[in-house]
């Protein structure tokens, strides 16, 4: 069964980490520490959900919630609006 908060949690990992790549390429380093900072534990989180079976919103919500924290919220609202866009059928 297809899991719609674990698919938009790899989307926004996929374009973090995009935006790392790009932002290490023209030696920008802010992005790249606020994307760090924000996704970091991510993977963790992940796999301490799939473990136990969950739908994986408690990550999400976290990643809201640092986001938030850290004033970068509209960066990952843009793209979960985009990766729920890209879901729609066509």
């Amino acid at each position: 069964m297809e899991n719609a908060n674990l698919n938009k949690i790899c989307r926004l990992l996929y374009d973090a980490f995009i935006e790392i790549r790009m932002a290490s390429y023209d030696g920008e380093s802010k992005v790249s520490f606020w994307l760090a900072d924000l996704l970091h534990t991510v993977p963790l989180d992940l796999a301490r959900e799939a473990a136990a079976g969950s739908d994986f919103s408690d990550t999400l919500r976290t990643i809201l919630e640092r986001a938030d924290e850290r004033g970068i919220r509209s960066w990952v609202d843009t793209r979960l609006t985009k990766a729920a866009a890209d879901e729609r059928p066509g």
